[in-house]
């Protein structure tokens, strides 16, 4: 167990050499990352590794911090800010740097490569458009170590699939042995540097574009207030910030203001910012998945659900119809391939749950959803609050469609199909739901 006064001087230290705080709170944490450190050093415990730091080893400090510092990342994280990238500030650079033709990203905290890589992947979509272009991406992060691993390219199954499309996957990754490493040609596109954001940022030059996104929090207010003021200091009157879902330059900084009515995204608080169209994304977000694919079919580059959640087409399906159209996960709403609720008073009620049969016609399919409140075909008897359990046997109603199977609970007429009774489990017995405190 580390002492207190142990805890002090190592926070102080990571502190001193990375801005990470660490409260007292994250204790374990820091005991469960420098446990490893130690026993590689051959040290006995905790007391022994700080002993060695409290002796100026600057090898340990430089492996005391890397460890400590965290490396989480995924391709296309969040997928806002890959979308106001491609839909509001490359369409607005192109624009805008038309004769200059020169554009420089900063990836600051790049980890091990995902994020500038995602860039680099949709910066090759818009070659057309960039042709001709002086285009640099830098990555820059603390540890040596995930900057090796970030060149290298190289990245295990379970990596690839966190937030990576799978067309891109086939486009720009070849598989070697068990891991997948993206093409050549995006390696290129992208620089590392080793660079701690406490130091001076001035020798990196100016940057048209900015993600540090997922770094602030773990900074104090002072230390936010620096870094953000530096950053400024890089960039053009109509440079963008990127920074993450949980971060903000809102009472902390006054050198950049949000973008209309989008999060996450920033432009110079100075007078010559420009108006930035944000209509055209504004629009894909409105229109939800079809949208999508339309931009991939041309060329754009768009975000696939999960092929559960997609008919042939590529949209949502329904849950409804002939045939074996898979549904998609049902949610909270009414309707079809909805969450049951129960429903009480009069009107019709019934269920499309787990169904044998769909259609309108009787004919056979194969679609299966949750039980749903509204529908065709209900059962309930008038203003009773129980729920009746019956499993289906597969035989047609008189209106030729689905056979009742657990339905919702409320009034309405029943269709003339053969069921068997299960258990019925009657609510009443245990008080009424508005009894409940």
């Amino acid at each position: 167990m580390m002492r207190p006064e142990d805890f002090d001087f190592v926070s102080r230290l990571i502190k001193s050499k990375s801005g990470l705080v660490l409260s007292q709170d994250k204790t374990y944490l820091l005991e469960s990352r420098l446990m490893p450190i130690a026993r590689k050093r051959g040290l006995k415990d905790l007391t022994e590794l700080i002993a060695a730091l409290r002796g100026g080893d600057r090898v340990l400090v430089e492996e005391v911090v890397d460890a400590m510092t965290t490396n989480e990342s995924f391709f296309f994280r969040d997928t806002k800010p890959f979308d106001q990238f491609r839909h509001v500030v490359l369409p607005h650079m192109i624009k805008e740097r038309a004769s200059k033709r020169h554009l420089r990203i900063w990836c600051a905290a790049a980890s091990s490569g995902q994020e500038p890589y995602s860039l680099a992947m949709i910066l090759d979509e818009f070659k057309t458009q960039l042709s001709g272009w002086r285009v640099e991406i830098i990555g820059t992060d603390i540890s040596r170590e995930i900057l090796t691993k970030a060149r290298a390219g190289l990245y295990s199954q379970f990596e690839v699939q966190r937030g990576l499309p799978i067309q891109l996957l086939v486009k720009y990754f070849q598989k070697k042995e068990d891991q997948w490493q993206i093409s050549q040609e995006i390696r290129s596109k992208v620089q590392y540097k080793e660079f701690n954001l406490l130091d001076d940022f001035r020798p990196l030059g100016q940057f048209d574009i900015v993600y540090c996104r997922n770094v602030l929090i773990y900074f104090d207010q002072p230390t936010k207030t620096d870094v953000l003021s530096r950053i400024s200091a890089l960039m053009p009157d109509d440079g963008f910030l990127f920074l993450g879902g949980a971060e903000t330059v809102l009472g902390i900084s006054d050198k950049f203001k949000p973008l209309a009515r989008q999060r996450g995204i920033y432009q110079l608080n100075r007078p010559g910012a420009p108006d930035v169209d944000v209509s055209a994304l504004e629009k894909i977000q409105a229109a939800g998945p079809a949208a999508a694919s339309a931009g991939a079919a041309t060329g754009g580059f768009a975000f696939p659900k999960p092929k559960h959640m997609q008919n042939a087409a590529g949209g949502t399906t329904a849950s409804t119809g002939a045939g074996t159209t898979t549904p998609p996960r049902p949610g909270l709403s009414t309707g079809t391939g909805a969450r049951p609720t129960t429903t009480t008073g009069t009107g019709s009620t019934g269920t499309a749950a787990r169904p044998l049969t769909t259609g309108t016609t009787g004919t056979a399919g194969s679609t299966y959803s949750r039980p749903s409140a509204t529908g065709t075909g209900g059962t309930g008897s008038d203003g009773t609050a129980g729920l009746t359990y019956r499993r289906p046997l597969g035989t047609t109603g008189s209106t030729g469609s689905t056979p009742p199977a657990r339905p919702s609970s409320g009034t309405g007429s029943t269709g003339t199909g053969t069921t068997r009774p299960s258990t019925t489990f009657d609510r009443s017995r245990l008080g009424k739901p508005e009894d409940k405190k």
